[in-house]
């Protein structure tokens, strides 16, 4: 819908390529990827003499006609389809090995010590760079992986937020609401839907599932802060070559937080808890600390409710 500016039916996503039901396959607006009836914004912007970048995930078509290069993209650096690892080992969540486009070409390895954040980043900083002196106008895409499952991080990342979480997802989702109040971002009377029935209490979780939990919000948060940082490099380079003041940034959050666990087989999977967060693990959050990241609202990724569909949006810019 971002790219092409029309509803995502007509642009053939009208549901993700992979959970195309039996009942949508070939039928319009089912095509599971970026369909030709719509004018994607690259390309409308790339003939307008724009330069066009794009690094991050795009999950809107698997075939070279369909790659970002093929869609108005002069540079691009894409993990092609919706997720996989964080890290140079190019897994995805079945155990399948994934695609990386570099320009429009296939690539058959990342950097050793490659992050997605990190990398996806870089990559647009050098792009811009490159072009900077032709005086053209630019659009990027940073369609960053992060924060989304696997929980992985680079080493020194780890343990960023050791202990952060050790009071549990009830007390850490009250403190948050009252922070709200007391911001005046909720009402003072405003009231929570409740702990979803399927989650126990913190209180009467045992001393090891309670580690354990906290750990997986500990490396959430630490991947949020490591986005938000390289976003933060992007925005620095900006400044030191004064192109700041002149750049439009949107910010926004996909679909909310995901509190869904999918159970598939990995069998690159090495989740042993003192390997959690590592390259080759495959670690989730699950519905309780969704539901605490979803603050007041109801549900959270997969659901069409407020904590579902309604999700962060920032704009920035000069006016």
């Amino acid at each position: 819908m971002l790219l092409s500016g029309t509803d995502n039916h007509i642009a053939g996503l009208g549901n993700m390529a992979e959970f195309t039901a039996p009942n949508q396959k070939g039928k319009p607006g089912y095509e599971g990827y970026l369909n030709e009836n719509v004018a994607p914004l690259p390309a409308l912007l790339k003939d307008a003499g724009y330069n066009t970048y794009m690094a991050g995930k795009w999950h809107m078509g698997e075939e070279p006609e369909h790659y970002p290069a093929a869609r108005g993209f002069m540079r691009d650096f894409t993990l092609i389809p919706g997720g996989g690892s964080h890290m140079d080992d190019m897994w995805g969540a079945k155990g399948e090995r994934q695609l990386y486009t570099k320009n429009g070409k296939p690539i058959q390895a990342l950097r050793p010590g490659f992050y997605s954040s990190e990398d996806y980043t870089a990559s647009i900083i050098e792009n811009i760079n490159e072009n900077r002196a032709d005086g053209k106008p630019f659009f990027v895409y940073l369609a960053l992986q992060a924060p989304h499952d696997p929980f992985q991080l680079p080493d020194n990342w780890l343990d960023r937020y050791k202990g952060r979480y050790d009071a549990g997802y009830d007390a850490t989702r009250a403190d948050r609401i009252e922070r709200m109040k007391a911001l005046g971002i909720l009402g003072a009377k405003a009231t929570l839907f409740p702990r979803l029935a399927n989650v126990p209490a913190w209180n009467d979780l045992p001393a090891d599932e309670k580690r354990m939990s906290a750990r997986k919000m500990e490396l959430f948060a630490a991947m949020v802060e490591n986005m938000d940082a390289n976003i933060g490099k992007l925005i620095g380079y900006l400044k030191t070559n004064k192109l700041y003041e002149n750049t439009l940034i949107i910010f926004l959050s996909d679909n909310g937080p995901e509190g869904n666990i999918m159970e598939m087989g990995r069998p690159w999977d090495n989740s042993r808890f003192e390997n959690w967060g590592k390259k080759g693990t495959f670690i989730q959050y699950g519905p309780a600390w969704a539901q605490a990241s979803a603050g007041p609202l109801r549900m959270f990724k997969g659901f069409l409710s407020e904590g579902g569909i309604r999700t962060p949006l920032i704009v920035s810019g000069t006016g």
